[in-house]
């Protein structure tokens, strides 16, 4: 395997659904389109003003939005657009047990913001069972948890007829995928290839571990038909996406950050309201050779906040830290696993090949 890194920023080509075109990785690609003005965001702006208006018309529900929120910045960011645009807003949260108590305060700010907070903590036999078969054979402890956060939201918003979804990123617009698929509204082309990890869905996951699928419905999409009854539609569609803008829009709201650096990046804001997220970004740095301090780099390279040597530096610090126990402890103790075993799946998931050429990076 030959690894190849983008010549504008340090992504590597090992990145799942990332296409370079020559040098250039398709994340800068999309970037510098966005950049060149090419997209239309006023027009864009217009597009969501007639759709809130459209929203308003409905009278028929205790709510005229649902967003789903983590506490994170992005999530907070959301619910302002909403809330600026006059709506009776729903917030909804799925609470897997790891929370931090900086994400606890931050999740505690959106009712303060004028928005209803709905928290839903699922069956925890169901739900640990399938964060340790994600972990064991998939090398993804939140493989089913991503299905949960799209799907949910949605069979909610049907169930108490709220007109509209506003999901965070289309993270195949933002940064790396198939364009063909809808960069505006959640399909079942987007949520099998994104959502469900090419297509390791519910269904999927019942037959192949004898779960009854009835007991994993909220982890998938409602059908077609019944999707038809909401719209569920991304916020970067509509909104110029960016984590410094979202993190300034956070704050105006008393959004907390960490007084350091959180492990493996260099970023003190991003993916601080729960544990679990470090142990899939470590996990992601095994398989794929590249971690979230990779990911913040090509950010700031790309708002021409550091260089491109600046970034080079940067993922060699931080992206090789070690997963330490604050992270870890608590996951292993509720799901029953031992540490030896732990560390024997995190080195059965790590990509040696890949690890021996990171070391190209210049």
């Amino acid at each position: 395997m030959k690894i190849k890194y983008c010549k504008k920023c340090v992504m590597p080509n090992t990145k799942p659904n990332m296409a370079f075109t020559s040098d250039i990785c398709q994340s800068c690609e999309f970037h510098f389109f966005k950049k060149s003005k090419k997209i239309n965001w006023k027009h864009r702006n217009l597009e969501f003003i007639k759709l809130v208006k459209k929203i308003k018309r409905k009278k028929n529900s205790a709510f005229d939005a649902l967003v789903p929120v983590s506490g994170g910045k992005d999530s907070i960011t959301q619910v302002h657009y909403l809330i600026k645009s006059n709506l009776r807003v729903l917030a909804l949260h799925v609470d897997n047990g790891f929370k931090t108590s900086i994400g606890e305060k931050n999740l505690n700010l959106i009712p303060k913001m004028g928005a209803s907070l709905l928290i839903l903590k699922p069956n925890l036999k169901i739900h640990k069972k399938l964060m340790k078969i994600g972990f064991l054979k998939y090398g993804d402890p939140d493989l089913m948890s991503h299905c949960l956060l799209h799907a949910f939201p949605i069979r909610t918003a049907i169930k108490f007829n709220i007109p509209l979804v506003l999901l965070g990123e289309n993270s195949a617009l933002e940064y790396s995928g198939d364009n063909s698929i809808d960069a505006k509204k959640m399909s079942f082309e987007w949520f099998n290839k994104y959502a469900a990890n090419k297509g390791i869905t519910a269904k999927v996951i019942s037959k192949k571990y004898n779960i009854p699928i009835s007991k994993l419905q909220i982890y998938e999409l409602p059908s077609k038909n019944e999707l038809k009854k909401t719209e569920a539609v991304f916020c970067n569609y509509f909104f110029k996406w960016s984590g410094e803008k979202n993190l300034k829009i956070a704050k105006k709201y008393g959004f907390n950050v960490l007084k350091k650096n959180l492990e493996g990046t260099y970023r003190n804001y991003v993916s601080i309201d729960e544990k679990i997220n470090r142990i899939h970004q470590y996990l992601k740095f095994l398989k794929f050779g590249y971690g979230r301090a990779t990911d913040h780099a090509c950010e700031d390279i790309r708002n021409n906040k550091i260089t491109r040597k600046q970034a080079v530096k940067l993922v060699k610090k931080y992206d090789r830290v070690k997963l330490s126990s604050y992270f870890y402890k608590e996951f292993i103790d509720s799901l029953s696993i031992k540490r030896k075993d732990f560390y024997q799946i995190l080195s059965k998931y790590k990509n040696k090949e890949i690890h021996k050429k990171i070391t190209q990076l210049r």
